[in-house]
């Protein structure tokens, strides 16, 4: 039971930082191809830390997912579906850093949540 929850964590890291990784692409899509490039830039250099702390927390986090699986979508969508993969590590099995992450996270979706980034 334990090596499961363990296992569901890892992959629930692993999850979030792809998810993570394709949103801060399309935010520096935007810095690129929008008229408010400061505020792509912002949302972009917030979820590159959250994505690189998930990745220090799981140094294997970009090998072990197939990014094709991962769902479509907005910046934000990408955001908030990482943040549910976050929200379903097993209570107790959370990796240390992963506050961090989380502090990271949340900065992302503050600055992904009110604006209708793609």
């Amino acid at each position: 039971m334990q090596t499961s929850m363990n296992d569901e964590a890892e992959q629930g890291l692993a999850r979030a930082w792809a998810l993570l990784d394709r949103a801060e692409h399309l935010a520096r899509q935007g810095v690129r191809d929008e008229t408010g490039p400061s505020l792509w830039l912002l949302a972009a250099n917030s979820i590159l830390r959250a994505r690189d702390t998930l990745e220090a927390i799981h140094p294997g986090a970009p090998h072990t997912i197939c990014v094709d699986a991962l769902p479509g979508g907005k910046c934000r969508d990408l955001v908030g579906a990482a943040v549910e993969q976050l929200a379903s590590i097993p209570q107790g099995h959370e990796p240390a850093g992963l506050s961090l992450a989380l502090v990271h996270l949340a900065e992302a979706e503050h600055e992904v949540g009110g604006r209708l980034f793609s």
